[in-house]
């Protein structure tokens, strides 16, 4: 039985629940069995949140195992650290080149950078997608390119994540997430 996974990371208002909503309408879209779950307690106060997405034939559990996710996307590098253990070999990990301040906390970029080095994946990818939205002129795009990039190693069709963006999103934010998502797959040509 074959079951992929994305596991979706970040804090409190990166839109990681919206992320996780488009991927798994896309997945249901594509004729997937579809299970979600999601978990964002003090996110409200900039908090750990998460959720994945599990999709194949017919899946049993919104949850995955450690060492069983083939996708992830980040939206901070520390929260992809904080994750690491659920990805394999196999994964392929796309992180936001970004770290969220943590009150009180010194934090050493360089040393969090070179632990993100030392993960053993299929295929990591670290990019300041912030400076790829602001590109395109809001940098509440960050996730949608992310996932733009992402789709090009899912086995999902791009109709179904346009289809998706058109069905989770407001109406008035739609247009220019469909080019974000676009500017995403143009992306992934870089990574492939």
């Amino acid at each position: 039985m074959n079951i992929n996974s994305v596991l979706f990371v970040g804090v409190g208002g990166d839109g990681i629940i919206t992320a996780s909503n488009v991927v798994a309408y896309a997945c249901m879209l594509s004729g997937f069995d579809v299970k979600k779950s999601e978990i964002h307690g003090m996110s409200q106060r900039g908090g750990s949140v998460s959720a994945s997405v599990r999709f194949g034939d017919k899946v049993y559990s919104p949850t995955d195992k450690m060492g069983s996710v083939q996708f992830m996307l980040s939206t901070e590098k520390v929260e992809m650290l904080r994750w690491v253990k659920y990805l394999s070999r196999d994964s392929i990990v796309v992180v936001n080149d970004r770290i969220v301040p943590i009150i009180g906390q010194a934090i050493d970029e360089g040393s969090i950078d070179r632990m993100i080095e030392r993960v053993r994946v299929k295929k990591l990818i670290k990019r300041k997608f912030i400076d790829d939205a602001n590109k395109l002129g809001n940098s509440r795009l960050v996730n949608t390119i992310i996932l733009g990039l992402l789709s090009h190693f899912m086995d999902v069709e791009e109709k179904y994540f346009v289809e998706a963006i058109d069905e989770v999103l407001p109406e008035k934010l739609r247009t220019i997430n469909q080019f974000a998502f676009s500017y995403g797959i143009k992306l992934s040509k870089e990574y492939a």
